[in-house]
């Protein structure tokens, strides 16, 4: 059953224990609005700057400089979809997304689950939903089918933070429960949209997807094995929404830290050895140090280091496993 209950700093015992029976938990009043203010501001600014652009260049009728947030990149897309596949394709990570990974109230309840040694990943998606674009709308997988096999064992935290009430018309998620308890599922590649998919006859079968509307200042909280998908945005609307991952230290980790005697170093070159352990559970992109009482020197805490150390990750390929 979903739990849909205001929270604060802290989880309950019933919370978190409904997160782990359920593989995942929809939680109000994370977030005051004016923490997400600064993060929407952030994207007005690039959406204004690419419509001065396409305007200047003729490929836009007028800049809707009078459409408010969740209308105007929805009226430029009907024109041009050059801006909504630029941010979603990550290009954002100005201060207010870095500000926003490293909230207090946020840190707080991740610790509830990860521990006190927190990893982050600048693997965020910043998704604007487009009003009746196939693109937007994401086929059921699961976050562990994108990270390498050793970890699909731990958590990797999902934090899904929408900036607009979300809804079934909109595109909210929609999520198997208690399918956590088993496996990771076989996903194969899309052709058309790159997106991993786990096809129907995959899909277990014992329990009904289960809706998830959050409104905005909510989260929706995930396990990495939970299958879970988003249809099409019916609104005329964009649904805008973040996820943001995080991770105990102790699991594989690309982020720049002195290791403690619990936390793994890489080892081996492939899969197939035994004793392998891969760079991160995502080497596409590097992680950080977010919080931690042990070395709290190592925590990274300036929006130039982030901007910086995304900059500068040597990129590494995505999982092979689903390569045949």
């Amino acid at each position: 059953m979903m739990q849909k209950s205001p929270a604060g700093p802290t989880l309950s015992l019933a919370q978190k224990q409904a997160f782990f029976d359920e593989g995942y938990l929809v939680l109000e009043n994370i977030f005051d609005p004016t923490d997400l203010d600064p993060v929407i501001a952030e994207i007005q600014e690039q959406v204004d700057r690419q419509a001065r652009e396409l305007y200047a260049k003729g490929e836009l009728p007028e800049m809707y400089q009078d459409q408010d947030f969740e209308r105007r990149l929805a009226c430029i897309s009907r024109h041009s979809d050059s801006v909504a596949r630029s941010i979603w394709n990550g290009t954002l990570s100005g201060p207010a997304f870095f500000n926003l990974i490293c909230n207090p109230n946020l840190l707080d309840m991740v610790e509830a689950f990860a521990g006190p040694e927190i990893i982050a990943s600048s693997v965020y998606r910043l998704r604007p939903k487009i009003p009746h674009y196939n693109y937007g709308a994401v086929p059921w997988h699961q976050d562990s089918g994108y990270f390498e096999p050793f970890c699909d064992n731990g958590l990797v935290l999902t934090v899904w933070i929408p900036l607009v009430d979300t809804h079934a018309d909109n595109g909210c998620l929609w999520v198997i429960p208690r399918a956590h308890q088993g496996k990771v599922l076989p996903h194969r590649k899309d052709a058309d949209a790159g997106y991993l998919v786990i096809d129907e006859a995959h899909l277990p079968t014992e329990h009904k997807p289960v809706c998830c509307p959050v409104p905005k200042g909510g989260v929706l909280l995930l396990h990495n094995r939970t299958p879970h998908v988003s249809f099409e945005n019916k609104t005329q609307g964009v649904r805008w929404s973040m996820d943001l991952r995080y991770q105990s230290a102790t699991l594989p980790t690309n982020a720049p830290i002195t290791r403690l005697a619990d936390e793994l170093l890489p080892r081996g070159e492939n899969a197939d050895d035994p004793q392998y352990i891969p760079p991160a559970c995502y080497p596409p992109e590097a992680d950080f140090l977010v919080r931690s009482r042990q070395r709290p020197e190592q925590v990274l805490t300036s929006a130039s280091a982030f901007s910086l150390l995304r900059r500068e990750h040597l990129y590494r390929p995505v999982t092979a496993r689903w390569e045949s």
